[in-house]
């Protein structure tokens, strides 16, 4: 049970800080993880060391998918379970995981746990902790079980049925869990060309990206539809829905008119479409590939790079400062070119706390993704000219923020990275899995916010 603290002004008792229980409780399941993993039985060869190992374990409980060694050819399946189990753990979440695991025990979930969890669905006390969890846990299953039963149907003749079936349930789990982990070296480059299995995944990945609260908003919209008019979505909801669409749409189209005359060169359009399309939805926060991103034009890698920053929804398994982050930044520069005193969006105003944790959290996040560029530079190629090592700065800026919105693409850098590199990438991902603020908090002690304020002043900007 977790330690209650005394508050030294009221004289209440409180909970301890939830984001610094998230944080430990990550760290651990990363730590347990590389450990399980540098047993001989976990590698086909020479036992994962140290570093390889928690790289591993902090890349699939950060539901990030970047590797330094195959999954399919370097693990057994030993290893590959323990990968899929600290994938699953990190996608929903430690906090969701162990609340329900108290509820299946018929224990009160701890303080702590409500505030994490209950915030994780925005509308504190509208749900119950148990009923959420429950609805948690049964998407979970419906989409992870239902990804794999199509995927086995589909894959059914590459292989033996259990060697299938399991290759299917592995990549329906990383899917949803928006991982990116693949047993094929190439991603998903084989089924380039197969419309059920990249809707099949694309399917996953969105549904995992929205959230839960996104998908059982839209569960309660359906059943109080009325005729063919759904009933009516929560502001949040239509919010993740329309930056989701805007950045999939927008993606897809950059990527097909960017990538056409090269890499998509010579396919049918109906194909290159659904190629273009797949690395849109993927780059968002997966990290599946069906084109060699290696491969890409500058341009297209820097598309994806702005794609992989902003990432999925809160409360969902996606990284990234978030689409509603992009959403309350576009509604404040709108409203701003059309002069309205208060940015607002569908006939609601948005709140001052709303646009201050979107900008602290933008400036966190690209504050941190610049530093991690430049150390990488240091670590890897700080004593190399510059004429000698063009191109491995966007590579090494890709790698960055591909950890940070634990998407998982890479140029083909990571295997090449030194030992401080991989660590750098370790701490990245940790962090970009929790959220800047969230660790910033989580190591931060409460203070209280004085009772009265400074005057107003005004500053000239621009």
């Amino acid at each position: 049970m977790a330690q209650i603290v005394t508050d030294a002004r009221s004289g209440r008792r409180r909970p301890p800080n939830a984001a610094r229980f998230a944080l430990l409780g990550f760290a651990g399941a990363i730590l347990a993880g590389a450990a399980v993993l540098m047993l001989p039985a976990c590698s086909e060869g020479d036992p994962l060391g140290p570093v390889d190992a928690l790289f591993t374990a902090t890349s699939a409980v950060c539901v990030t998918g970047l590797v330094v060694v195959d999954t399919g050819a370097g693990l057994t399946p030993l290893g590959q379970a323990v990968v899929l189990a600290l994938i699953q753990i990190g996608g929903i979440g430690i906090m969701t995981v162990s609340a329900f695991a108290l509820l299946l025990l018929g224990r009160r979930s701890s303080l702590t746990m409500s505030e994490t969890v209950q915030g994780k669905f925005l509308r504190r006390g509208q749900y119950r902790i148990s009923a959420m969890l429950r609805r948690t846990i049964l998407f979970t299953v419906v989409f992870e079980t239902g990804g794999a039963l199509l995927l086995w149907l589909r894959w059914g003749g590459a292989g033996a049925p259990g060697e299938t079936l399991w290759t299917a349930v592995f990549h329906s789990v990383s899917a949803f869990c928006n991982a990116g982990f693949s047993l094929y070296a190439d991603s998903l480059e084989r089924f380039a060309g197969d419309p059920v299995t990249n809707i099949a995944v694309m399917v996953l990945i969105v549904a995992g990206g929205v959230g839960f609260f996104v998908l059982s908003d839209l569960g309660a919209a359906l059943r109080r539809r009325h005729g063919r008019r759904i009933g009516h979505l929560s502001f949040h909801t239509r919010i993740v829905l329309l930056i989701s669409a805007l950045l999939i749409v927008a993606g897809a189209l950059s990527f097909f008119l960017l990538e056409r005359p090269r890499n998509l060169a010579g396919i049918a359009v109906p194909d290159a479409a659904l190629r273009a399309l797949f690395q849109s939805v993927t780059a968002r926060t997966a990290g599946f590939n069906t084109v060699d991103v290696g491969g890409l034009s500058n341009a297209s890698l820097f598309m994806l790079i702005f794609l992989m920053f902003f990432g999925g929804a809160p409360g969902s398994m996606a990284g990234g400062v978030k689409v509603t982050t992009l959403g309350v930044i576009l509604v404040v520069v709108v409203s701003r070119l059309k002069g309205a005193r208060h940015p607002s969006l569908f006939g609601r105003t948005l709140s001052r706390s709303n646009l201050e944790r979107a900008l602290a959290l933008f400036f966190i996040a690209v504050t941190l993704v610049a530093l991690a560029t430049l150390l990488l530079q240091i670590t890897e190629v700080g004593a190399v000219p510059h004429p000698e090592s063009r191109g491995q700065f966007l590579d090494l800026a890709f790698e960055c923020v591909s950890a940070f919105g634990t998407v998982g693409l890479s140029t083909g850098v990571t295997p090449q990275l030194s030992v401080a590199g991989r660590l750098i990438i370790t701490l990245v991902m940790f962090i970009g899995r929790l959220g800047p603020l969230t660790l910033v908090l989580g190591m931060s002690r409460r203070r209280h916010a004085p009772e009265y304020r400074y005057p107003e002043e005004e500053l000239m900007i621009g």
